[in-house]
């Protein structure tokens, strides 16, 4: 993985998907509800994602795969602030 030295400790769209197992449909649905944030974006648009995200990836997989639907999740785990 090569980073450019304004985005360390940041994973382009390609090494969070290999990083995180999840597929780009998945991830899109994800920043689309506002489970995910991007860290930030390159200057050409790109998204670029830290650690945080990857944490809450996993978090959402456990808890969508004990059946809580992804809107719950949102709802009651991930409100501003938290």
């Amino acid at each position: 993985m090569q980073m450019r030295p304004e985005g360390k400790g940041l994973y382009k769209t390609g090494e969070f998907l290999r990083r995180t197992g999840i597929s780009r449909q998945t991830l899109y649905t994800y920043l689309t509800m506002g489970l995910i944030e991007e860290a930030r974006r390159t200057g050409s648009g790109r998204h670029l994602f830290d650690e945080k995200a990857c944490r809450r990836v996993k978090i959402i997989q456990e808890l969508n795969s004990t059946g809580y639907p992804l809107r719950e999740i949102k709802n009651i785990y991930f409100k501003e602030g938290r």
